[in-house]
């Protein structure tokens, strides 16, 4: 028999994961995405620091010209992940040692969770920017068989059995003023919830001296993130929010 990928859910499974995602979303949350958004953050806060005069600005450039996931050792990722209970040290140890003497500022003044609640919000909008393009096409689709169809006959149903005659294109008018209403949501929770985390240990911003806030809002304008109004670090109704958008969808 052929090697098989082992699997262990439907997400992973070969047979049934297209009932159930897209190639596009796989790779969206997959764990090398994952891991290059951290790597995208710490490049990014590096960046921000250098522009707010933290950290110099030879050190953000070479950060940022140095850090390369492809080289990164997965496996001893993986390793050390299994010993602290989190990827973001092991990586900012590897990043360090790609970036030479500048390494040291890396992660300069941030938290763990900095770094994973705003890789994650960055992954959250490439997910949201797939389904907000398949419900606009879905929405064409439905417009056009409302119009098609307005005037084509079906049986209606109530109680789970045949009613009054509707019509096909009133049928997939309803489907499309429901679609309608989620492009709205989708539009709306956007600004509570692609913003980016930066507070420093137990949200604080105390890392910082009084660079705190004019590194955080660098730091989310680099990434082209909302700035929070406080830190979320134990907010997760933003989180949430996006989960029951999509339990709607």
């Amino acid at each position: 028999m052929p090697a098989v990928p082992a699997s262990t859910t439907v997400l992973d499974s070969m047979l049934f994961r297209d009932a159930f995602g897209t190639p596009g979303m796989r790779e969206v949350f997959s764990d090398v995405a994952l891991v290059a958004r951290y790597a995208e953050v710490e490049v990014a806060l590096a960046k921000a620091e250098a522009k707010c005069g933290v950290i110099p600005q030879e050190a953000a450039e070479a950060i940022a010209a140095r850090t390369d996931v492809a080289l990164l050792d997965f496996d001893l990722l993986r390793q050390e992940t299994d010993i602290v209970g989190y990827p973001i040290l092991p990586l900012v140890h590897q990043m360090a040692k790609q970036c030479g003497e500048a390494g040291r500022y890396v992660h300069w003044g941030a938290t763990t969770q900095d770094i994973m609640d705003t890789a994650v919000v960055l992954q959250l909008r490439a997910a949201l920017e797939i389904v907000e393009r398949d419900i606009a096409e879905l929405r064409k689709i439905l417009a056009g068989l409302s119009r098609r169809h307005r005037d084509t006959p079906m049986a209606g149903r109530t109680h789970l059995q045949q009613a009054l005659p509707v019509t096909f294109g009133y049928k997939t008018a309803i489907w499309l003023a429901m679609f309608d209403r989620h492009a709205e949501r989708l539009a709306q929770l956007k600004p509570r919830v692609l913003v980016g985390q930066f507070a420093g240990a137990a949200g604080t911003l105390a890392s910082l001296g009084d660079k705190g806030f004019e590194v955080q809002e660098a730091l989310c304008s680099e990434l082209k993130l909302g700035v929070p109004v406080s830190t979320w670090h134990v907010a997760r109704d933003g989180f949430a929010e996006a989960v029951n958008f999509l339990a709607l969808v």
